[in-house]
């Protein structure tokens, strides 16, 4: 009895070998596993640019703002925010000569321009280059703008930063912002597109910046450069109200500062083709009861539709892409113009 007990145990050493062959199967996989994160974060850190988004920060003015004093470098574009949270290079508060032209220009994602189009080629900064090489003179150019911003929060922002001394100031908008009121909501900090810190690894941050939000929506989110308008939500008088005092008292502020003031319309596809929003015209009439001379970049998009290449985004109606900054470059500055003449 004993001896058939004893020659049904399995060997010692058969016990032995199975175990060393789990564990060498365990390290394999685990060594596969390693390499693969650490061959992802190099490729999405080194060949994708990723890890180092844009930082937000809250403000009880404007919902919120890009953090202050930021350098960046994002899908190989660079991305400098100055000390009053432009993306624009920095500058003093008061003008270095009486022969410097300084243009504060103030709006949303139209000229924020998203993390997919370098510093040097958004539309602000062609103005700032064309400006100098028309006038042969000093000029400064502004850009006071973040995704998601309406006329409630571009007023909050001159109330915190003033117009800097500026000659001119912009306003730019388009239809949808004749309603478009701060929601004040957590934005900051937890949506993706919106960090406050940066993220872990380049990893971690294609997957909660990118990956997460399209799993979401089912389609790849334009909100990672832009918060959207709602098109689908109908208009409250409330916040078309609220929008159009916040236009108005930003105009009132801007002259109050010395600065001549232009409102410039930014169409959608759509409206290049003639179906204008009411928006369109609500914004219109507020300029003109307030005196404010406007235009909008209709020619100057058309142009560049006619010539092949679109201005936009594919599968965005709105946003204007790296060939769209030009249409709107020359629009800001037939803006810069029309103000300086203005009485």
């Amino acid at each position: 009895m004993t001896n058939s007990t004893t020659l049904a145990e399995p060997p010692l050493l058969a016990i032995t070998v199975g175990k060393s062959s789990k564990l060498k199967r365990s390290l394999l996989v685990l060594l596969f596993l390693a390499t693969a994160v650490g061959l992802s974060e190099l490729f999405c850190g080194y060949v994708l640019d990723l890890g180092n988004p844009p930082l937000y920060q809250m403000d009880s003015g404007m919902e919120f703002h890009l953090q202050p004093s930021k350098a960046y470098s994002r899908f190989h574009n660079r991305f400098y925010v100055n000390r009053y949270a432009m993306r624009a290079d920095d500058f003093p508060p008061q003008k270095s000569s009486s022969n410097e032209l300084r243009v504060l220009v103030i709006g949303d994602s139209i000229l924020y321009g998203g993390v997919r189009i370098d510093q040097a080629e958004i539309g602000t900064e062609l103005l700032k280059r064309n400006l100098r090489r028309e006038l042969g003179r000093p000029v400064v150019v502004g850009n006071a703008s973040a995704k998601g911003w309406g006329p409630p929060d571009e007023l909050g922002y001159l109330k915190r930063y003033g117009t800097l001394d500026a000659d001119v100031v912009i306003l730019e908008l388009s239809s949808h912002d004749y309603e478009d009121v701060p929601r004040f909501v957590p934005l900051v900090g937890i949506s993706p597109a919106y960090p406050d810190k940066k993220p872990v690894g380049a990893l971690a941050d294609l997957f909660t910046t990118y990956v997460l939000p399209r799993l979401r929506q089912g389609s790849a989110s334009a909100g990672v450069d832009m918060r959207l308008p709602n098109t689908n939500a109908v208009p409250s008088q409330r916040n078309i109200a609220e929008c159009s005092k916040a236009e108005r008292d930003l105009f009132f502020l801007a002259r109050n500062n010395h600065a001549k003031v232009v409102l410039v319309q930014h169409l959608s596809a759509p409206e290049l083709t003639g179906q204008y929003q009411p928006g369109y015209y609500v914004n219109q009439a507020i300029a003109k009861e307030s005196g404010v001379p406007y235009l909008d970049d209709a020619d100057e998009l058309r142009t560049q539709t006619r010539s092949g290449e679109s201005p936009f985004y594919d599968g965005d109606l709105l946003h204007l892409n790296r060939s769209g900054q030009e249409p709107l470059a020359h629009t800001l500055q037939k803006a810069v113009h029309l103000a300086l003449e203005s009485k």
